[in-house]
């Protein structure tokens, strides 16, 4: 008998043993971005994309320019947060006449079913009064924190003695590099993806003309270890003229008040719209963002979160797209990366607003993490 239980002991051992074995071996793991690859587009998907057919992989509405997505995962569902205004606005309207809508799909790369407009273009009060742009989703502590920007026009409205409901596009064409310079961050925190989403009272990050001035814009963040992490745009105190940097803050809660670090993530050149998240198998947070005047959407790493430098894999990925035919897709612009991971923090997918032949939208690319590095 005691031969047996001995037996049957050893047997269960060596069962657990291969089994771990086993898991640890078909585990991803990876030490580094750097063979990191992405899914291809259809020639099929382009015309989608042109004809304002919302597909998989492609977001675009008829009647709107749709630039800029966010996207988070609620129970089993994925929920895009897309910026999005009439074209009768023409491009420039992204800064005066956005709004934000939701969308529903059962995969990542939707295609995504409209659902509501969760923030709209003109209110009738708050600090934002004007336009809602940039939408950056987090999911944390069991609410939903949508981060946005805004115009606070209440000044501008006083000096020009105007009302909202007078402002037109005249109004806004006239007035527009003061309506630049009063961008500013918002929150809006809702219980599910349709809302409603309360606003906070206040911006939650404004320029402290200190560490940057005149715009707050392009938020981009993320929960872990307990904290809101945010990397921002501003311009820049040293130039006389717009110069963009980005900035790093934290923050207790979702509404702030966020801090900053004086030392711009990337002080060489002009950057804008970041995506940030943070990979438990690598224990590095990244970044993707547009460096102006680049054909490649940068990739930069820290180990925590503050401190920034170019990662390894320097750019992630061009501003073009392999199509299935072989061929090369070159549009006017790419620009606004959403990289989405899932619960390890791995990208599975990446979204990028795109401008070409008159016609905005948002295109997603599968990211391969099959292939990482071993």
């Amino acid at each position: 008998m005691k031969i047996s239980n001995l037996f049957l002991t050893i047997s269960l051992l060596f069962l657990v043993i291969s089994c771990k074995n086993k898991e640890t071996s078909e585990a991803p793991t990876y030490k580094n971005y750097q063979d990191l690859s992405f899914g291809e587009l259809s020639p099929a998907m382009v015309d989608d994309f042109f004809n304002h057919d919302k597909k998989e992989q492609i977001l675009v509405e008829p009647g709107y320019y749709v630039w800029g997505t966010s996207v988070v995962k609620w129970n089993g569902e994925y929920h895009a947060y897309y910026a999005r205004w009439k074209k009768e606005y023409e491009h420039k309207g992204w800064m005066t006449n956005c709004e934000i809508a939701h969308g529903v799909s059962k995969n990542p790369q939707g295609p995504f079913k409209f659902v509501n407009v969760v923030l709209k273009d003109h209110k009738t009060g708050g600090w934002d009064l004007n336009n809602s742009h940039n939408p950056y989703a987090v999911v944390a502590q069991g609410k939903i924190s949508l981060y946005y920007i805004a115009n606070d026009i209440h000044n501008l409205l006083k000096a020009t003695k105007t009302t909202i409901d007078q402002v037109n596009t005249e109004w806004f064409d006239a007035n527009r590099m003061a309506i630049r310079d009063r961008q500013r961050i918002g929150v809006a925190i809702a219980d599910n993806p349709s809302g409603p989403f309360v606003k906070a009272k206040e911006p939650v990050v404004a320029p402290d003309n200190v560490k940057f001035k005149k715009i707050a814009v392009n938020p981009a963040v993320i929960y872990n270890n307990n904290e809101y992490l945010m990397i921002m745009k501003g311009d820049d105190l040293a130039h006389e003229k717009p110069f963009r940097i980005q900035l790093v803050g934290s923050a207790k809660h979702a509404d702030g008040p966020f801090t900053f670090k004086e030392k711009p993530v990337y002080a060489k050149a002009q950057t804008e719209d970041a995506t940030m998240w943070f990979d438990q198998t690598l224990n590095k947070h990244f970044m993707v963002c547009h460096v102006m005047g680049k054909n490649d959407l940068a990739l930069f790493s820290s180990k925590n979160g503050y401190d920034w430098e170019p990662d390894e894999r320097s750019v992630f990925m061009k501003k073009e797209f392999k199509l299935s035919d072989g061929t090369i897709w070159k549009p006017k612009r790419v620009e606004r990366p959403f990289v989405l991971t899932n619960e390890k923090g791995q990208p599975i997918m990446i979204y990028v607003a795109v401008y070409d032949k008159n016609t905005n939208g948002n295109i997603a690319l599968p990211i391969n993490i099959t292939k990482i590095q071993k």
